[in-house]
């Protein structure tokens, strides 16, 4: 049997192919209306600013599938792209690609060309285009600059682009020195990981919580409130619990799972 069945699941609650739903936990509520309010009010640049693992990529995913509506706004295009080993000129053809479905345009002059005459389009017909950029931290300095020249531009165009909060001093100063907004993604607190684990096993069919109020404390205080580490010791809790056939999932066996971790990952 495997372990999600045996806590009466219909799958496994962590993994990527159940995990498409997005927890609107407080923090991540404040953030995503941060972003709709920039889009709403057609402001050009903002920043989404949290450490490793806190959900910024779930934020820009969740904004990029559920792009806000309003009298303000009613028309907006969203597109979503990694900067992570992005070369010069990958940014503006991707970008030209999506927003007109060419696939054959081809070179950094004819995807720029086909940008300027696709925002002339979308200026005239009212239609506000959003980029929400992840890992800015880890572009080069000639993707950078493609990012750069889009917000220079006076395009009908929203940019937020999510940096690492330890990091942020490495992004180029002519990227911050245009933020309009910074929205900061915090850590969770104890209610938002009581909440989340409750949400994660009743999105599977489970009503009753699996993870005991002592067990939830655990998991908050050794995941510090990350929600990348608060899923992985979860996960693993549940593995452990169903292997020596609990009831329930409590403090001592999210401690046992902390100490068979690697010591790099367990502090």
């Amino acid at each position: 049997m495997t372990y999600w069945r045996f806590w009466r699941l219909s799958g496994a609650p962590f993994s990527s192919e159940y995990n498409h739903s997005v927890f609107l936990g407080a923090s991540v509520e404040e953030a995503v209306a941060r972003i709709e309010f920039l889009i709403n009010n057609r402001r050009s640049v903002g920043i989404l600013v949290g450490q490793s693992g806190v959900g910024k990529s779930s934020v820009l995913r969740y904004c990029h599938n559920h792009p806000p509506q309003s009298p303000q706004v009613p028309s907006v295009q969203i597109s979503r792209a990694s900067m992570m080993g992005m070369q010069s000129g990958e940014l503006i053809h991707q970008l030209a690609v999506w927003l007109t479905g060419d696939s054959s345009i081809y070179g950094s002059a004819e995807s720029w060309k086909t940008l300027c005459d696709y925002f002339r389009a979308a200026s005239r017909e009212g239609v506000q285009t959003v980029l929400l950029v992840d890992d800015t931290e880890s572009s080069t300095t000639a993707a950078e600059g493609d990012l750069c020249r889009l917000m220079s531009m006076s395009f009908p165009l929203t940019i937020v682009f999510a940096v690492e909060s330890h990091l942020v001093s490495k992004v180029s100063r002519s990227l911050i020195e245009r933020v309009e907004l910074q929205i900061d993604l915090p850590t969770w607190d104890f209610m938002q990981t009581a909440e989340f684990l409750l949400w994660s096993t009743q999105q599977l069919g489970r009503q009753e919580p699996i993870f005991t109020e002592s067990a939830v404390r655990t998991i908050h205080e050794r995941s510090g409130g990350v929600a990348r580490k608060i899923i992985q010791l979860a996960d693993l809790g549940l593995v452990a619990g169903a292997v020596s056939q609990a009831r329930f999932i409590d403090s001592s066996c999210i401690e046992q799972v902390v100490f068979e971790l690697p010591k790099s990952q367990a502090a």
